[in-house]
Parts: structure tokens; sequence; C-alpha cells
């Protein structure tokens, strides 16, 4: 089966529950904005791919470019009917806990969105706000791994070990798709645009993203931004060097250099915090 059937087949996918749950709470007191919901469902990768996914079923004159204008052309009564299907049941079932785990997936998701729209700000990027929602679903095709094929899954996270780099190399000799290649399947059949979906795609090999190849490489450089910041690699007292990580082309595509890691890495780590507070109020948790 291809990464496009594949993709046509995935009926729902996972949020979590913290975020889902604050969101519903929002929607059915009434109380909040347009703009307190798009700032919560911006953080998490499967809300914010839904909500561009049902703002698309809309005539072509009011499709949306970001999180704040699908959640506007929806509605908040709109927006909570539609919300009802989605799913707070962890897709991490079948995968071991101390393998994988959701709070991880969305925590690495989030600091990778904050990294990207940060860097796209430093190289002078028009369009930062759309790299954030790229950062935000690189990995979302890990969600359809995990509930396609979780024996496999387990397979790549045991010999590939933390390293999303390596995760992916093994992917491509156990699987028959990566993450990279599924995320831009399901990104594209739920509509979202098309800088999006080639940026997903091609995060992990940004120089064959053609005329993407500037955002695809900002992504993949956020991506080893927010492993440095990863919260389980932190537990094991290890702090990953994120310049091995980053291919050359990727450097030149964006026009930065090596030393913008250290400044946004502090940076993302106090942002990641505050969002976390937003997304858990009455968390005291610190990564």
């Amino acid at each position: 089966m291809d990464a496009k059937t594949l993709v046509e087949r995935v009926e729902g996918l996972y949020t979590l529950p913290e975020v889902y749950q604050q969101l519903r709470g929002m929607l059915q007191a009434g109380a909040s904005g347009e703009s307190e919901l798009a700032e919560l469902i911006s953080y998490d990768p499967v809300l914010s791919a839904r909500v561009f996914q049902l703002a698309g079923e809309f005539p072509p004159e009011v499709q949306a470019s970001s999180v704040s204008e699908a959640v506007a052309a929806l509605g908040s009564s709109e927006l909570l009917q539609r919300l009802q299907s989605t799913s707070t049941d962890s897709v991490f079932s079948s995968v071991p806990s101390e393998i994988v785990d959701l709070h991880d997936f969305w925590h690495h998701s989030v600091c990778c969105a904050m990294a990207a729209e940060s860097l796209a700000r430093r190289c002078n990027y028009l369009f930062p706000e759309a790299l954030f929602l790229a950062g935000l679903v690189h990995d979302i095709g890990q969600l359809v791994i995990y509930q396609h094929s979780p024996e496999q899954a387990v397979e790549v996270l045991r010999r590939a070990g933390e390293q999303e780099s390596h995760r992916y190399r093994m992917e491509q000799q156990i699987l028959p798709w990566t993450h990279a290649a599924l995320g831009g399947e399901l990104l594209r059949h739920w509509s979202l645009p098309e800088l999006v979906c080639r940026a997903t795609e091609f995060h992990h090999e940004p120089h064959l993203a053609g005329e993407f190849e500037l955002q695809a490489s900002l992504v993949h450089i956020a991506t080893a931004v927010a492993n440095c910041i990863e919260p389980s690699w932190k537990a094991g007292g290890a702090v990953q060097d994120a310049v091995r990580q980053i291919t050359p082309s990727a450097w030149a595509a964006a026009g930065l250099d090596r030393s913008v890691i250290d400044d946004t890495v502090s940076e993302i780590s106090i942002q990641s915090l505050e969002v976390l507070r937003i997304v858990n109020p009455g968390s005291a948790t610190i990564f």
C-alpha cells in the first residue's frame, strides 16, 4: 500500500487530552473569542490540521491561510460540532510508553513550530506564521504509523534510538514509507497549503523540496533545535548536538549559520514553558 492510499483510509488521529478538554470547555462556555480559540488550537498538531481540513470545505474565496482564519471561517458553534469526532484516546496505546510518549511528541511538535517561526523571522521570511504551522505538523505522519503499524513502529524506535534522523533512516529500511512521506500526503489529503505539505514531506531532506527548499530547510533546522529541548533526552542527561544533525545545504538555503542555534534553543526553551501553562494551567512541570 502506498502512502497516498494509506492516508485516504485515515479516519481520525489523536490529540493531547489537555488541549482538547480545555478547548471543549471554552467552546461550551461560549465566553472565549476566536483569537483565544485559535491560540489554543495552534498548539496542537492534529487539531490545527483538522481545523484546516474542515475550513477547506468552504468555497475557494474563503479558504484559510492560517489557523486563526480557519477558526474565523468555521465559527465557534460549527467548530464545537465538528470536533466531536476528535479522539483523545492515545494512538500510542500499542507502543510501549518507555519507547514513545504522547506528551513528548506534543512537546517536540510545539518546540519545532516555535523554532521554525523564530528562524523564519531571523532570515526575514515574509510569512513566518506559515512556518509555525509547518513545524507543528512536521511529524504528524508518525501518528499514522503508530496507528497502522504499531509493531513495526516499535521496531523502528528500538533500533533507531532517540535521534529523529536515525528514525527516518530506519523507517526507510523497515517500512514501505516514512513518517515524512505519510505526513505530506495526509496534509495534502486534508487540503493544507502546499508549502506546509512539502516542508513536512522533505523536512529530513530539504534539498529535495524543489521550490519549497527554504521552508523545508527551516523546519529541518527547527527540528534539530527542538531535539535539544526534548524532555525525554533531558531526563536521560544528554542534550544532543543540533549542529551535527543539520545538512550544509539547509544552512545555505536558509541563509543562516550555526551561531543561531544557542540563542534559538534558549528562546524556545523559555517559550515552551509559557505554552505549557496555557495548555495545562494547573501544571507545574518543568522540562
